[in-house]
C-alpha cells in the first residue's frame, strides 16, 4: 500500500511537472517561442521576431494556405534561429513558395537546426532564400537538415533558391518533379554545400548567373535529372567539388564562357552517357 501510494503521488508529480512545463512553453517569458501555442505558423514566426526568441516548431505538419515569410530584417545583426524537431510545413496550398526567408538589406546569421521538411506545389521554387534582386545579401547562415519537395511538374518548378547567399554552411535535399533545378544558386561565395537534389525535367543544382566563387560542394548526391549540373554562366569561377556522385544522362552542361569547374574525384553512376556536354 505504501508503494502504491507513493507511486501514485510520483505519477501526480510528473503530472503537474508535465503540465506547468507545457504552459511555461506558452508563456510570454519563455525562453523560446513554441509553434504550438499559436493559431498558425505564421503568427508564430510574428511572435517569435517580435519577441526576439528562437522559434520552435514540435514534430507534425503545418499546413499553410499563404507563403511563410521570415523577414528577420529587425534582428539584421544578430539572427533569426528556427528549431525544427521533425516538424512538416505543408505548403501545397500556399499558391507560391511555401517557405520565404528574407530582409529589408543585408542579414546575418539565420540559422535552421535540426530536420525541418517542406513541401511545395508551384511553378517556381518551393523555398526561397533572399530577394531576387540580391538587394539582401544572406550572411553566415546554416542549414543543419531542410528536407524540399516541390511536386508540382510544371516547367519551372524548383525545390530551393538561394538568391544570394554568403559564408552558408548549407546541409539540404532539394527536389522537384518538374523542369526547374533540385537546387538553384543565383549568387553565392565562400559557402559549403552538403546533401541532393534532383529535378525530374530539369538540372539538379543550377549555377549563376550571379558570382558564384570560392565555395565547396561535397558528398552531394545528384541523380534523377536530366542534367546533374548546369554550369552555363562565364560569373562561376574557382569553386571546389569534393566528390560527387552524378547519375545523369548529362552529368555537366557548360557554355562558351564557362570557367573551368574545378572538380576533384567525380563519382559518375551508371545512368552517365556523357559526363560534360557544351550548349
Amino acid at each position: 500500500m505504501v508503494y502504491l501510494a507513493v507511486r501514485a503521488m510520483l505519477v501526480a508529480v510528473a503530472a503537474l511537472a508535465s503540465t506547468s512545463a507545457l504552459a511555461a512553453d506558452c508563456a510570454a517569458d519563455a525562453d523560446e517561442a513554441n509553434a504550438k501555442c499559436y493559431p498558425t505558423l505564421q503568427a508564430a514566426v510574428d511572435a517569435a521576431l517580435s519577441t526576439d526568441r528562437p522559434l520552435i516548431v514540435p514534430r507534425g505538419t503545418y499546413r499553410i494556405t499563404a507563403p511563410l515569410v521570415i523577414d528577420y530584417s529587425r534582428h539584421a545583426g544578430t539572427g533569426f534561429e528556427l528549431i525544427s524537431r521533425g516538424a512538416t510545413i505543408d505548403g501545397t496550398a500556399a499558391g507560391g513558395p511555401a517557405l520565404i526567408v528574407e530582409c529589408a538589406a543585408d542579414c546575418f546569421y539565420f540559422h535552421q537546426e535540426g530536420t525541418l521538411l517542406v513541401n511545395g506545389d508551384t511553378d517556381g521554387p518551393a523555398v526561397v532564400f533572399g530577394k531576387a534582386d540580391f538587394s539582401d545579401a544572406q550572411n553566415s547562415g546554416k542549414l543543419d537538415h531542410l528536407i524540399v519537395n516541390n511536386r508540382s511538374a510544371s516547367p519551372n518548378a524548383t525545390g530551393c533558391l538561394f538568391n544570394y547567399v554568403l559564408n552558408w554552411d548549407i546541409n539540404a535535399v532539394c527536389v522537384s518533379a518538374g523542369g526547374g533545378s533540385g537546387i538553384d544558386f543565383e549568387q553565392m561565395q565562400f559557402s559549403t554545400v552538403r546533401g541532393a537534389a534532383s529535378a525530374t525535367a530539369g538540372a539538379a543544382i543550377t549555377l549563376g548567373p550571379g558570382y558564384i566563387f570560392a565555395n565547396t560542394f561535397e558528398g552531394l548526391d545528384l541523380e534523377a535529372s536530366p542534367v546533374c549540373i548546369s554550369d552555363m554562366y562565364d560569373k562561376t569561377t574557382n569553386n571546389t567539388w569534393n566528390s560527387p556522385y552524378l547519375n545523369c544522362p548529362t552529368g555537366l552542361i557548360y557554355g562558351s564562357k564557362t570557367s573551368v569547374l574545378g572538380v576533384n574525384n567525380w563519382q559518375l553512376g551508371s545512368d552517365v552517357r556523357a559526363s560534360s556536354q557544351m550548349r
